[in-house]
């Protein structure tokens, strides 16, 4: 076995100063030493930054693209990526900061300035840049991207801030507010998500599961959903060994370790998983360990009977239906692959193409054909709120709004409803979603079930040894009889939840 390895810690560092800038597209007719100089590599940061702000893009789909076209890569690509993301993740706090130290509140601020003020707070308060090259750079983008006449207020907001932070001044504003108000400010969630976790937390530990449920559990989830997450990855079965894959991630200079919580799961400590030969050709993909157990369950549960024909009912992206489809492979098992969205779909496609067990449909999930003699296994991997993925999506919890829970759990209990009526007597429906809101889980579950009368709840704890090393899941943690619900806070995942129902 190999042994677990301490993971380098990552010290961002000031990116060297690009002399020159690339010409961007436009009618852009000044001459090019009219336009202030700035780093090249914040500067593609805030046009990441702009597009997420402006566009509803997301990170994730922009930076690393961007910094591969830019040659961008090392260090600076590190710096790059935590000046993305780390903003992302403290923009309630940096918003509430810039309303301390400006005389225009933030609603009223261009677009642009808000953005290269929260980079620059990210630079000043968690990077561990030198004050004066924060402050000159954004001023300097700020003339390059926005206007001169902003750049005054950037250069005061950004100084007074620092001012704050020092003199205690800004702790001691966070202090004089409620303690919902500071947990909300300080750790840049919504009061309505932290509201959600607080009662998922409670709901968890009324179901039997043995986790904190108190304030200090759900501060320490907050801050989780703050910290850079490790890369996961998926050594995807009769395609590449664990073994080989870990090898693979060495030899690109990477520190890697085995999954707590998947047998063909690898935790590394960085790099570009695209650059890897095995990612490329599909045979191994990137996948939260969390999301991997899941796969695991919808294909191992024990089944009675027929366990042939599986659905996946809502596939996109494509790592759980890839896990699905390998280990039915090696059982003889056949996949339908299910995603209605025509993008999303093609990523199925590129997740499953070294698979020949696989079809990828396009449908409604909603209204999913009847098969002749049913499905043996459905996984129902139900859109959400997102709520569990916040520290890999973290402009998610800005989007996302309180209101459309009913939509969404509408959305999915029709979804439920539809893989009951497709799945043959006697076979196998698996719930699953990235989010522990209960209106979304447990509470949603538990009312299809009664309105049907055709489905029974299947115990968990049975097969957990079958999944996971014991040293690996304390006795217990995490995990109700009936439910499985991960915490990043706990599990080092993203919380997963996920229900087994047998079809009477």
């Amino acid at each position: 076995m190999r042994p677990d390895r301490p993971s380098k810690e990552y010290s961002p560092r000031k990116s060297p100063r690009g002399n020159q800038r690339k010409k961007r597209g436009g009618n852009r007719f000044e001459p090019e030493e009219w336009r202030p100089q700035t780093d090249r590599v914040r500067t593609l940061v805030f046009q990441v930054l702009l597009a997420v702000e402006t566009k509803d893009s997301y990170a994730n789909l922009l930076l690393p693209p961007r910094l591969t076209r830019a040659h961008i890569a090392g260090r600076d690509a590190g710096f790059a990526t935590e000046l993305t993301y780390g903003t992302l993740r403290s923009q309630g706090f940096y918003d509430w900061i810039i309303d301390e130290c400006s005389t225009r509140p933030v609603a009223a601020l261009e677009k642009e300035v808000l953005v290269i003020l929260r980079m620059g707070l990210h630079q000043l308060l968690n990077m561990r840049v030198p004050t004066h090259a924060a402050v000159s750079e954004s001023v300097n983008l700020t003339k390059q991207e926005a206007n001169e006449g902003a750049a005054g207020l950037v250069n005061g907001v950004l100084r007074q801030a620092v001012r704050l932070a020092d003199s205690g001044e800004l702790e001691s504003r966070l202090d004089a507010l409620s303690a919902s108000r500071r947990l909300a400010i300080e750790y840049s969630h919504p009061a309505w998500i932290i509201a959600a976790y607080r009662a998922a937390l409670s709901e968890h530990a009324k179901q039997g599961a043995q986790i904190p449920s108190d304030d200090d559990s759900l501060t320490a989830l907050l801050a989780e959903n703050n910290r850079a997450p490790y890369i996961n990855l998926v050594a995807r079965p009769g395609l590449v060994d664990r073994e080989e894959l870990a090898d693979a991630v060495e030899d690109m200079g990477q520190d890697v370790a085995y999954s707590t919580l998947s047998p063909w799961g690898l935790i590394v400590s960085g790099g570009d998983p695209a650059s890897l030969e095995e990612v490329r050709q599909a045979r191994a993909g990137v996948e939260d360990q969390g999301s991997q157990l899941v796969a695991a369950l919808a294909a191992t549960y024990p089944l009675e009977g027929s366990d042939q024909n599986w659905l996946d009912l809502c596939a996109g992206p494509g790592g759980k239906a890839a896990l699905m489809a390998a280990l039915g492979r090696q059982r003889g098992a056949q996949l339908v692959a299910n995603e209605i969205s025509p993008h999303r779909a093609k990523l199925v496609e590129d997740s499953v193409q070294a698979l020949d067990n696989v079809q990828v449909t396009q449908k409604d999930g909603t209204q999913f054909p009847l098969r002749e003699g049913g499905y043996d296994r459905v996984l129902v991997d139900a859109p959400c709120t997102g709520l569990g993925a916040l520290r890999r999506h973290p402009e998610s919890r800005y989007r996302a709004r309180n209101e459309t829970i009913p939509d969404i759990t509408d959305l999915q209990e029709r979804l439920l409803n539809r893989a009951l009526d497709v799945c043959r007597p006697g076979g196998l429906v698996i719930y699953a979603t990235c989010s522990p809101h209960p209106a979304e889980t447990t509470f949603l579950v538990e009312r299809v079930l009664k309105a049907r009368g055709d489905g029974q709840l299947q115990e968990l704890t049975p097969v957990w040894d079958q999944l996971i090393d014991a040293d690996a899941w304390p006795q217990g943690l995490g995990c109700a009889d009936k439910y499985l619900q991960l915490w990043p806070h706990i599990h080092a995942s993203d919380a997963m939840f996920a229900a087994v129902i047998s079809k009477n």
